[in-house]
């Protein structure tokens, strides 16, 4: 094993730890192997009163080979963001303060990979190689997202996208973008490689992994669903309202949708489970409203995870899947009629070997291991 760089890395991120956040974790994990590594959790922000009647306690944890501290506001009101930057602020300062004297006269990098709440944090991390690790289309969430995606597009030293889609997007803002792979864990497939269920398995089943909000197109999950009474549709995963920083329906719609008879859905599920629940269907859908921007250019992680699980794929129309139409590895989707002639087409032909096998090589091309290794090597030799 070669030698650590005592370079420090800070990661800034806003998934609470509890929520598997596989990105951040991930990412710290194999950073640690080369470089000492502290993350803040911003995502776990807690009042100080609530914190001491927590059951999960802790304001420094050491996770993934990484130091990572939670911030805790004396203040209440961590609803509101004056509060919530205060304490972001503070815990910044503090752990800036803990890594210049710990790390003198080395050079730091902080890395993060969402604008939310960012741009202040950077003005105290002068000096600080910036490093914008860039895992969707934040101009397209919201006009609030845009405006700190632009400060965070010209503060950044280094910019990288993990899709060859959303960095020409980004090239539009700097030229210096890079794509770089998406990110994947092949050990949790390695072992549990899918076997095709055949064409007359009984009931046929298009099944969906991952949090249900907002970004799904209900209106074409119901038509869908009401013109294949005898397939069965699973769906996976969280509720999460409101994801866009405005009510939505999308508790109403899922509840709309699970009164057909056909339609099972499951809150959540382990991540280690989801190689064994992939075994259960034989299509996995992505149903993302692509009208949304933020939805065109994402890279979803569910389609590597149905890659690995040799699953056929259907989705609507989003950027960084449509080369994998031309090799036949997914259908793309724009209406009802397509996506039933899709799921028919599916079940009465099946899926064969030679497409599970170049659709298992896509997914183990894209691993954290090959995606972190190369913004390594373009830190090194900045």
């Amino acid at each position: 094993m070669p030698m650590m760089n005592q370079e420090p890395v800070l990661f800034l991120f806003n998934s609470p730890l509890a929520s598997g956040c596989d990105y951040v974790l991930q990412t710290m994990r194999i950073v640690s192997g080369a470089h000492p590594v502290h993350g803040i959790s911003l995502g776990d922000i807690i009042f100080f009163p609530r914190f001491l009647l927590s059951k999960d306690r802790w304001i420094v944890r050491t996770i993934g080979g990484a130091l990572v501290f939670r911030p805790v506001s004396l203040l209440p009101g961590v609803r509101f963001r004056s509060i919530r930057m205060l304490t972001y602020v503070s815990v910044v300062m503090l752990v800036h303060i803990y890594l210049a004297l710990q790390y003198r006269n080395t050079r730091k990098v902080v890395w993060f990979f969402e604008p939310f709440h960012i741009p202040p944090l950077l003005g105290i991390l002068r000096g600080y190689t910036k490093l914008y690790d860039c895992v969707d289309y934040y101009p397209g969430f919201s006009p609030a997202a845009k405006k700190e995606h632009d400060v965070c597009m010209g503060k950044a030293d280094l910019i990288f996208a993990n899709s060859v889609p959303l960095a020409a997007q980004l090239r539009k803002q700097r030229r210096d973008t890079q794509p770089v792979p998406l990110g994947f864990t092949p050990e949790l497939f390695s072992a549990s490689r899918a076997v095709p269920r055949g064409v007359n398995t009984q009931p046929f089943t298009v099944g969906y992994v991952g949090s249900i909000s907002d970004r799904i197109d209900f209106p074409l999950l119901d038509q869908i669903v009401k013109q294949l009474p005898y397939v069965q549709f699973m769906f996976i995963g969280p509720l999460e309202r409101n994801v866009f920083g405005k009510t939505d329906t999308a508790a109403d719609q899922l509840q709309s949708l699970c009164r057909y008879a056909n339609v099972m859905w499951t809150p959540a599920v382990p991540k280690s489970r989801i190689p064994s629940v992939l075994k259960r269907i034989d299509v996995g859908i992505i149903p993302y409203r692509s009208s949304l921007l933020f939805n065109r250019f994402s890279f979803p992680m569910k389609t590597l995870e149905y890659f690995a699980a040799g699953k056929p794929v259907i989705s609507t129309e989003i950027e960084a899947l449509k080369p994998y139409r031309k090799n036949g590895l997914l259908y793309i989707v724009s209406t009802p009629r397509q996506a039933v002639m899709s799921i028919r087409t599916l079940k009465r032909n099946g899926w064969n070997y030679s497409k599970q096998t170049m659709q298992g090589r896509e997914a183990f091309r894209q691993s954290w291991e090959i995606k972190v290794r190369e913004i390594l090597r373009r830190i090194s030799v900045l």
